[in-house]
C-alpha cells in the first residue's frame, strides 16, 4: 500500500513536472473530453495539487461520473467543488444528475425509485434555474427529471431544447428515445432518436439496448438480434460478468418502464 501511494506521488510529479495549474487544468479537461479517463485523473489530481479550486474538483467529478461511473467519488469531489464556491453553477448541475443516477438504480419493477432521490435532483436543479434560467449546459438532464416524474409533455419540450442548443448532443437524443418509448409509445420515433443517439456517439452502450428494445417492439426481429448482439459484445468489451451484465439490462429494462 505504501508503495502504491509513493508511486502514485511520483506519477503525479512526472506529469506536473514543469506545467502551471492552468496547463494542468487545460489538458486534464482536453484528455476527460477525449475519455482517456486514467489520464485526466492523474492529470486534474496533479492540477489539484498546485491550486484547490472549484474548477479542478468539477472535473475530477466529471472524470468519476462519467468514465468510472463511481457515484461516491463524483458526488465527493462536487461537493469540494462547492466547498471552494458554494454558488458553482456546473457543480450545482452535476449535483443533481448524481442525484438523477442514484434515482436510476433504485428503479423497482414498476419503473418507480426512491422518490426523495427526485426530490434532491429538484433541488439541485431549482439552485441551478434560480441562479441562471438560461442554463443551457446539459439541459436534458432535466428532461430526464421530468420523464421520471412521468410529465411527459415538459420532458419533451426540454429535451428538444436541448437538441436546439447543441444538435449533436446523443444524450438528449437518447432521453427524447425515452420519451417517445414509454411516455408517447411511438416506438417508430423512438427508434430515430436512439439510432440519431448512436449515429453521435457509438461507444454508448446503453443506446444499443434502446435500439434492441424498440426493435422488437416495431417487431423487427432481424434488426432486434443483431443489437442484442452487438449490445452483449460491448457488454463483454467491457469485461461484465454475466451477473453483472443481467443487472445491468434488468436496470435498463426498469428505465424504459419510467414512462
Amino acid at each position: 500500500m505504501k508503495f502504491n501511494l509513493v508511486l502514485f506521488a511520483a506519477c503525479l510529479a512526472s506529469v506536473a513536472c514543469g506545467k502551471s495549474y492552468e496547463e494542468l487544468l487545460k489538458e486534464g479537461t482536453e484528455q476527460r473530453r477525449n475519455q482517456k479517463w486514467a489520464d485526466a485523473k492523474q492529470t486534474l489530481f496533479a492540477a489539484a495539487e498546485k491550486k484547490q479550486t472549484a474548477e479542478v474538483y468539477k472535473e475530477l467529478g466529471n472524470v468519476f461520473l462519467l468514465g468510472e461511473q463511481n457515484l461516491g467519488e463524483a458526488e465527493g469531489h462536487y461537493k469540494k467543488a462547492l466547498g471552494v464556491d458554494a454558488t458553482y453553477i456546473n457543480a450545482e448541475f452535476n449535483m443533481a444528475v448524481v442525484a438523477l443516477k442514484k434515482y436510476e438504480l433504485t428503479l423497482d419493477d414498476n419503473g418507480k425509485g426512491n422518490e426523495s432521490l427526485l426530490d434532491e435532483a429538484n433541488k439541485w436543479f431549482k439552485k441551478v434555474y434560480t441562479q441562471n434560467p438560461n442554463f443551457g449546459v446539459g439541459i436534458e438532464e432535466m428532461a430526464k427529471y421530468y420523464y421520471y416524474k412521468r410529465d411527459y409533455k415538459a420532458a419533451l419540450e426540454t429535451a428538444q431544447k436541448a437538441v436546439a442548443v447543441d444538435n449533436r448532443n446523443s444524450n438528449a437524443y437518447s432521453v427524447m428515445g425515452q420519451i417517445y418509448y414509454s411516455g408517447i409509445k411511438d416506438f417508430k420515433q423512438a427508434f430515430e432518436n436512439f439510432e440519431q443517439a448512436r449515429s453521435l456517439n457509438n461507444k454508448d452502450v446503453d443506446v444499443v439496448y434502446f435500439l434492441w428494445a424498440t426493435s422488437e417492439k416495431l417487431k423487427k426481429p432481424q434488426d432486434a438480434t443483431q443489437f442484442k448482439t452487438r449490445y452483449e459484445q460491448m457488454l463483454s468489451q467491457e469485461g461484465l460478468s454475466r451477473d453483472q451484465a443481467k443487472e445491468r439490462v434488468k436496470r435498463l429494462e426498469n428505465q424504459l418502464k419510467g414512462g
